[in-house]
């Protein structure tokens, strides 16, 4: 069982630790897996979750509000036979510990998907100390969400939901989780950045923040000012594996899309269209006449793809996409990822210096859980 994964940084020599859950071996003593160098260990986080809560509210009265929200998850693996030099012995499965929160009242759980990927059981602590076996309903490695759902019935309580798009850098933030096991831990902080890229997968779009993440979180939510989920901690940079005040949260608007998903659909469906793309620096936008450095550079094209059916070509510049403005590669294949596949979209291009419209057709990615 992958209790966590490595990411190197090309463009920084810091680590880029995943808040990983936490492990509990067969003597149940939690241990965090060793972070190995010149790459670091990338760890998932916890936050807390959020109900009614004002915009007066003091921070204890809010953090009072959402906890009921706010589990622990742990993750138990299968067991496997190891080859020893005395022959094969039978290692139990470990157990991967992480955060997650409530977001119906049926008890539907946000987590993230490295918290629970290949897990044969899983089980919710509640805020109460109960605890209660889960189902994973679905997961989507790309953006690293999962849905459980609590099973035995119930009447639980759900967070609200806060508006990521708006949150500005500077804005007051906190999260609620189980860091190292310690459930309904509370650690506050700023948002330091947005739209940070971390080369965890094709659709980073992280939030920055400053409040302290560490191994177990994963999973977690985080809270803006007035109680409401701005996004789910899943990642820090940390030369040594413990929180220094830089940890990175999936928006909640893109959590909120994957998790409607796989509800809806029991998977996550994306558009596609078949190109490999190239970031343009100043010395590309040079060599090419452009005067700004924006756009998607099209560096290559499938045989056979949407993208060569529909016309695109290697070194087209895609400028903009459904009529919206396209200012570099990340952001073009956000916005195919977001088509509806099946549907058309004009595309405007640059190509040898002039500009042009293409109707794009949009394929369908393959399902990643």
């Amino acid at each position: 069982m992958n209790f966590e994964r490595k990411i190197s940084l090309k463009r920084s020599t810091a680590a880029l630790v995943v808040a990983a859950a936490a492990l509990t071996g067969v003597a149940g003593a939690g241990a965090v897996a060793s972070l190995g160098a010149p790459e670091q260990t990338v760890q998932l986080p916890a936050t807390a979750a959020v109900s009614r809560a004002g915009a007066h509210s003091s921070l204890a009265d809010m953090v009072e509000t959402v906890s009921p929200s706010v589990v622990q998850v742990d993750a138990t693996g299968e067991a496997r036979a190891v080859r020893t030099p005395f022959g094969y012995l039978r290692q139990p499965g470990r157990t991967a510990v992480g955060s997650g929160f409530i977001v119906a009242r049926s008890g539907l759980v946000i987590t993230n998907n490295h918290v629970v990927d290949s897990a044969s059981k899983v089980a919710v602590t509640l805020s109460d100390g109960t605890k209660r076996t889960a189902k994973v309903l679905g997961r989507d490695v790309k953006t690293d969400i999962a849905v459980l759902q609590i099973e035995g019935g119930g009447d639980f309580q759900p967070v609200e939901w806060g508006n990521s798009d708006s949150i500005r850098v500077g804005e007051s933030v906190f999260a609620v989780g189980s860091p190292f096991g310690l459930g309904n831990t509370v650690t506050s902080g700023i948002v330091s950045a947005r739209g940070r890229e971390i080369g965890a997968g094709p659709y980073d779009d992280f939030l920055q923040v400053d409040a302290a993440i560490n191994t177990g979180n994963s999973g977690g939510p985080l809270f803006d000012a007035t109680g409401r989920v701005v996004g789910v901690n899943t990642a820090i940079v940390s030369p040594s594996g413990g929180n220094v005040g830089i940890g990175f949260a999936i928006p909640a608007r893109l959590a909120q899309k994957i998790a409607g998903q796989i509800v809806d659909a029991g998977e996550v469906t994306r558009g596609y269209v078949g190109v490999g793309l190239q970031e343009i620096n100043p010395s590309i936008a040079n060599a090419l006449g452009l005067k700004e450095s924006t756009g998607a550079l099209i560096a290559q094209v499938e045989n056979a793809s949407p993208a060569a059916v529909s016309g695109l070509r290697s070194g087209d510049v895609v400028r903009r996409f459904a009529g919206k403005t396209v200012r570099d590669s990340r952001d073009f294949a956000r916005m195919v990822a977001d088509a509806s596949p099946g549907a058309t979209v004009s595309v405007t291009v640059l190509r040898a210096g002039r500009e042009g419209v293409v109707k794009l057709k949009i394929g369908e990615d393959q399902p990643s859980s």
